[in-house]
């Protein structure tokens, strides 16, 4: 067996209403890039909502409290840890029109781009791409 391309680009995407979910996106992704490996994260779906400045509103069962009192890694410090290593994060240009989401709700916590998702995979093609 051979040894792991260090260098392989990975993509995870993100779909899913669970809140927990769109956090183990952002820690996966911050981990990964932590071990020197390119990752990007593509938020599409109903996971377009933690993105969006009003993201607690959507936290439903209030999980990053939890993670607060766990004394884990809160949502905030994800995006944060994201924005340090340079994680690239992209979010799904039909995704948002069908929310309904406008481009000013979006966090400011962390640089999200718009991107389709054709572009994304296409980018990804030679990658890995990890669904969350």
């Amino acid at each position: 067996m051979g040894k792991p391309d260090s260098n392989s680009s990975n993509l995870i995407i993100t779909f899913s209403n669970d809140f927990y979910k769109f956090y183990y996106a952002l820690s996966l992704a911050s981990t990964l890039k932590a071990t020197g490996k390119d990752v990007s994260i593509f938020v599409s779906g109903y996971a377009c909502n933690f993105i969006k400045k009003n993201w607690q509103d959507y936290d439903k069962e209030g999980i990053n409290e939890k993670l607060k009192k766990k004394k884990m890694g809160s949502i905030e410090e994800m995006f944060a840890y994201c924005k340090e290593l340079e994680v690239e994060i992209f979010y799904c240009e039909s995704a948002i029109e069908f929310l309904n989401i406008n481009s000013k709700e979006i966090t400011n916590l962390v640089s999200i781009k718009p991107k389709s998702m054709y572009s994304i995979l296409n980018s990804y093609k030679q990658g890995e791409i990890i669904f969350i």
